[in-house]
């Protein structure tokens, strides 16, 4: 259907196909509204944030997701290699997690 680059392959996802590396998805399209002739919107986001392209049906979607992994392969694996930092913090930090708030709770307000 369309030569992607190893590792890449195209499945279906909600209301349109995704383009997944290895289990990941890279980009999706769908209609971008629920109306028969509506454009698509196809969301590249190689762990965030998104930037999306509109274009005019599925079969001019799935050309141009196939293109922009073939041009930006490299990035795209880049990007997908590092981890998420968006909690690494709590994975990395090693040390005990208090059963309480440090700072305690004020009575006053509580009514105890």
């Amino acid at each position: 259907m369309h030569d992607l680059p190893p590792d890449f392959e195209f499945r279906p996802y909600v209301q349109g196909p995704a383009l997944y590396l290895g289990e990941e998805i890279v980009a999706h399209a769908s209609p971008a509204r629920d109306e028969p002739g509506a454009p698509w919107r196809v969301s590249l986001e190689p762990r965030k944030p998104p930037r999306f392209v509109f274009l005019r049906d599925e079969a001019t979607s799935l050309r141009y997701m196939a293109g922009w992994a073939i041009k930006w392969e490299a990035h795209i694996r880049e990007r997908c290699r590092n981890e998420s930092r968006a909690f690494a913090h709590l994975a990395t930090s090693g040390a005990e997690h208090p059963s309480r708030h440090p700072r305690g709770r004020s009575r006053r307000r509580s009514g105890l």
